[in-house]
């Protein structure tokens, strides 16, 4: 596979596998994350752009590349730049996701739009500017609402609302805030894989949240869901997908099963984060990760996607109730002891400041298990993280 891919922003990882898949690589990316990388030796070629650079000068560094040495794809793995891919795909004459596509996804309140006027999810949205819209907006669509960005990621600034009392004093700085309707019922996550319009999906992730910030603590691969629900799933996240454009590559959507049917949280272009592509390996025999790049290369995959279970799959978050600077983690080999775990990872340093707010970020170790059925798995995973101890020197 010597096919030319050039990859727009960095994915260490995607491009990590891409390179031993055998395609050669170029990468047009921002200078902060090509200093922070310490392998570079995968690229024939690096363009590094000030963080500050607008469109048309990424449009113009891949011209450059692609003048030299004709691109044969677009590897557009990062999903900050994913707008910037769309553009320059456009520019090249090559494969990728239309630009609306992925500003429906990007963002929250065009995603709300595209679902409502195709049917596909009545959830009510609005962005917001200040307390009073979101008084506004409880007054007319009723508690509880949730209060969020409307192009976060990773549960960042995500607040449910639960009555009058709770609605905030001020908005988070630095967003633009949307307040949506609560959605209630259990929460899982579909991978899925689409092929010229065809959509299949692949495996739906039971999801473990924290109540008051939605930041999750734990998934289970596949979700013990029932015929029924996996059947509502197969036919659902198709008419998403369709609402919003998407016609190749994969997709993470996140849904919530409420009482009156399947409801979106929010769907992006890509696989999922968290560990989930590694659950699904261990449970399904797929990489997920090298589906993709053999797709961006060209090739036809989703016929060939196996997508029944041999087993199940769990990861569980750990993060240390108090706030302070992180001195060690100890019980680690322990955890790594017992049945079926397969990987105890520590996602903090010594010497990181653990705040109080639960983030994505900010949470400290996980553990993967493996089992017969999910609920060995998520029992497996939660007994080694229960091993864990983490030392924190507070403040005072």
């Amino acid at each position: 596979m010597s096919r030319h891919l050039l990859c727009i922003g960095r994915s260490r990882q995607m491009h990590a596998k891409a390179h031993r898949l055998g395609l050669r690589l170029s990468v047009v990316a921002e200078l902060s994350r090509v200093r922070t990388q310490r392998d570079l030796s995968m690229y024939e070629r690096i363009v590094a752009l000030p963080d500050t650079a607008g469109v048309a000068e990424w449009v113009a560094a891949a011209r450059m590349v692609h003048e030299h040495d004709p691109v044969d794809a677009i590897g557009g793995f990062n999903e900050e730049t994913q707008e910037f891919a769309a553009v320059i795909a456009g520019a090249l004459g090559l494969p990728y996701h239309a630009l609306e596509t992925v500003r429906a996804t990007r963002h929250k309140h065009l995603m709300r739009d595209a679902l409502r006027q195709a049917g596909v999810d009545p959830t009510p949205a609005r962005e917001i500017g200040g307390r009073d819209d979101v008084t506004a907006f409880a007054a007319e669509h009723g508690y509880p609402l949730v209060v969020k960005p409307v192009d976060g990621s990773g549960s960042a600034a995500v607040t449910v609302v639960r009555s009058a009392a709770d609605v905030p004093a001020r908005l988070p700085e630095g967003y633009r805030m949307l307040a949506e309707g609560f959605l209630d019922g259990e929460e899982y996550s579909v991978e899925a894989l689409s092929e010229k319009g065809e959509h299949r999906v692949v495996c739906v992730t039971q999801k473990f949240t924290d109540e008051a910030t939605r930041v999750e603590t734990g998934h289970c691969v596949p979700a013990p869901v029932d015929d029924a629900l996996r059947a509502a799933v197969d036919a659902y996240v198709p008419r998403v997908l369709d609402a919003l454009g998407v016609t190749d590559g994969p997709t993470h959507t996140e849904v919530i099963a409420t009482a009156g049917g399947l409801r979106v949280v929010e769907t992006h272009l890509r696989l999922g984060g968290d560990h989930i592509v590694e659950l699904a390996e261990l449970a399904l025999g797929i990489d997920l990760d090298t589906a993709w790049i053999r797709q961006v290369a060209g090739e036809t995959v989703v016929p060939d996607l196996f997508t029944e279970a041999f087993r199940a799959a769990a990861i569980t978050f750990v993060t240390p109730s108090a706030a302070g600077v992180l001195e060690r983690t100890e019980g680690t080999q322990e955890a790594a002891a017992l049945p079926g775990v397969v990987t105890v990872e520590q996602l903090q340093e010594p010497g990181a400041v653990l705040a109080r707010t639960l983030t994505s970020q900010g949470r400290a170790a996980c553990v993967i298990a493996t089992g017969a059925t999910g609920e060995e798995a998520v029992e497996r995973s939660r007994a080694a993280a229960g091993k864990l101890r983490f030392v924190v020197a507070c403040a005072g």
